[in-house]
């Protein structure tokens, strides 16, 4: 029940609210007949000042809440098997712009027999070193139009309908760029040029991630996006966006002319203002299972096996297979507990596939209930095979995935510091929030991974 006391605090309230509404209109001393009728016609508005209504927005936040954690994290992205078989990183240290953690280059000796009395053998231990690796942010835009918002509440009662679709389309293309990441070398390169280089708004894109036999140039640019043309030495030509793409033809058509000048000129993915070759991108399959300095670590112990053919296509055989598992496992004394490549070079690799399949029955679980394709029997067992269309063409790795880490700072997630996860885009009938990630693939065994090119194949693209 309210009482007298709630009435006397109200009608103080509304008192002052009326004195100030007074100022603001520039009423002074008015007239009682002028007061009633204000009082009538602004109390209303004035009683609403502290409501708390039910908005779109609010609902929406919501609805992008229960998307996020009820659909979308207990999923597993078919497209996406790989970033879901690795631990995550721990007991590293985070400087604000780089993880620093250890690895481990060599087995430690000293172990021997003394008789009574004589001397223990001297102490040892393994070799250890200190590597470093830069954390990457990447990002996936949203937005929703005012349309399509109202239309999908009016017909289905929810705006459920079209939040989902577009959420659903916006966490599959993030997980696609940071799985393509995973496969990179690190340096930003989405393909090369290719054809003849000169101004036009028609570009022909070559070897994926920039490596010979790679696979097509445009498999990894989509309509839409953005892309910096850079000269061979790294000098940036210009950033242009994509309109249509030619997979045939491995042609990109921009929204306007660009001048390439060699087949050597490189393409990455792009922002407005920047791109993935200044901003860094994740230390991916190309760069770890590699030569080389890596991680800011220079030491002949500390690469991935590498079996190359000078570029020169072959078949890939049974032989290969078996010698390159069983010097990985001679390098690190581990055996490769993961194979993943191309569809093509599986299909090649079919006849001996296929009695692997009878024999072995696919028994192999991946993390996230996933079934590999097929199975490589060896000497020590079998590696279970995985087919990724992000993967460069001709290559198939062989890895130890307790040998990586996937170091997030901030995983996939909506970006909500407000606690929103979208707001209004000033000047248009609509609503945008982002998806962000800030990670590294982080390597912490690089001899315990290996990787054959440079083996037929036969092209097999996504389409969407």
């Amino acid at each position: 029940m309210f009482t007298k006391r709630f009435f006397t605090v109200a009608a103080v309230l509304f008192g002052a609210l009326c004195a100030a509404a007074w100022c603001l209109h520039g009423l002074t001393d008015p007239t009682p007949a002028v007061a009633h009728s204000f009082a009538l016609n602004h109390a209303p508005r004035l009683l609403l000042v502290g409501a708390v209504t039910p908005t779109t927005m609010a609902e929406l936040n919501d609805l992008a809440k229960d998307y996020f954690s009820d659909v979308y994290l207990p999923q597993f992205n078919s497209e996406t098997k790989l970033k879901y078989q690795f631990a995550k990183l721990e007991n590293a240290v985070f400087t604000g712009k780089k993880w620093i953690h250890g690895v481990k280059l060599a087995l430690g000796g000293g172990a021997s027999n003394a008789g009574a009395n004589k001397s223990l053998p001297e102490a040892g231990q393994g070799k250890f070193d200190q590597g470093e690796s830069t954390l990457v942010r990447t990002y996936t835009r949203m937005a929703l139009d005012g349309l399509a918002i109202e239309v999908t509440k009016k017909q289905a009662g929810s705006y459920r309908p079209a939040l989902a679709e577009v959420m659903g389309d916006r966490l599959e293309a993030h997980d696609l760029e940071v799985n393509r990441q995973l496969f990179c070398g690190g340096d930003g390169k989405m393909a090369l040029v290719g054809g003849t280089p000169g101004a036009s708004a028609t570009q022909t894109l070559q070897k994926d991630y920039g490596v010979t036999n790679g696979g097509k140039g445009t498999r990894h640019a989509v309509i839409g996006d953005t892309l910096a043309f850079y000269t061979t030495g790294g000098v940036l030509i210009g950033r242009k966006a994509v309109t249509d793409i030619d997979q045939d033809a491995e042609t990109v058509t921009l929204d306007s002319s660009i001048t390439t000048t060699a087949t050597t000129n490189f393409v990455t993915k792009s922002t407005a203002d920047d791109d993935n070759y200044a901003a860094g991108e994740a230390q991916g399959l190309l760069k770890s299972v590699n030569t080389g300095a890596f991680e800011a670590i220079t030491h002949s112990l500390w690469t991935g096996l590498v079996d190359s053919n000078a570029g020169t296509i072959r078949e890939l055989t049974d032989g290969l297979v078996t010698a390159h598992i069983a010097k990985i496992r001679a390098r690190s004394k581990k055996t490769p507990n993961l194979a993943v490549t191309r569809s093509g070079v599986t299909l090649k690799y079919s006849e001996i596939f296929l009695p692997i399949r009878r024999i072995d029955g696919q028994g192999a679980q991946l993390v996230g209930g996933f079934k590999p394709v097929n199975e490589i029997l060896h000497a020590g067992g079998s590696v279970p095979v995985i087919e990724d269309l992000d993967a460069p063409s001709s290559r198939l790795f062989f890895l130890n995935t307790d040998s990586f880490r996937m170091a997030d700072m901030v995983g996939t997630e909506w970006a909500d510091m407000d606690g929103a996860q979208f707001d209004r885009v000033v000047g248009k009938d609509a609503i945008e929030g982002y998806i962000r990630k800030y990670w590294q693939l982080i390597t912490v065994q690089r001899n315990a991974n290996g990787v054959i090119e440079d083996l037929e194949d036969v092209e097999i693209e996504r389409v969407a």
